[in-house]
């Protein structure tokens, strides 16, 4: 289960992130400060996917936790994007734990980096 490429497709599915970030989701990399010119969607896995929730001795769940932050010169946009980016990951099972705001006055970038933990059901039980 690629529950990154899960995530990723789900939050380019979302219109107005799609043309607000465009290329600008990556994967465990942080942008330099100087290369913050458009908004930046950073998803950033913070635990392995574990197995949970077992029954006749398999597991049936992957318990899931990730990070993620929004960078962008404008509050609003950075606010913006954090909430769309909440209600995507509640589409796909996920609810929001705790987070930071911030806004770095040297570089003039605000950040919103927000953990989110969900079960995902395991697809393949047909298959063991």
């Amino acid at each position: 289960m690629d529950v990154l490429g899960m995530i990723y497709a789900a939050l380019m599915a979302d219109p107005s992130i799609k043309e607000t970030v465009d290329e600008g989701i990556k994967f465990y990399e942080f942008p330099e400060t100087g290369e913050v010119t458009a908004p930046f969607i950073i998803i950033d896995p913070l635990d392995v996917p574990l197995p949970k929730d077992f029954a006749d001795n398999t597991w049936l769940t992957y318990d899931c936790l990730f990070q993620i932050d929004v960078w962008s010169k404008k509050r609003a946009t950075t606010r913006e994007l954090s909430g769309q980016i909440r209600d995507g990951m509640w589409k796909l099972g996920f609810s929001q734990g705790s987070g930071v705001d911030e806004w770095d006055k040297s570089t003039g970038i605000f950040r919103d980096a927000r953990r989110y933990r969900g079960k995902l059901y395991r697809d393949n039980l047909d298959n063991l």
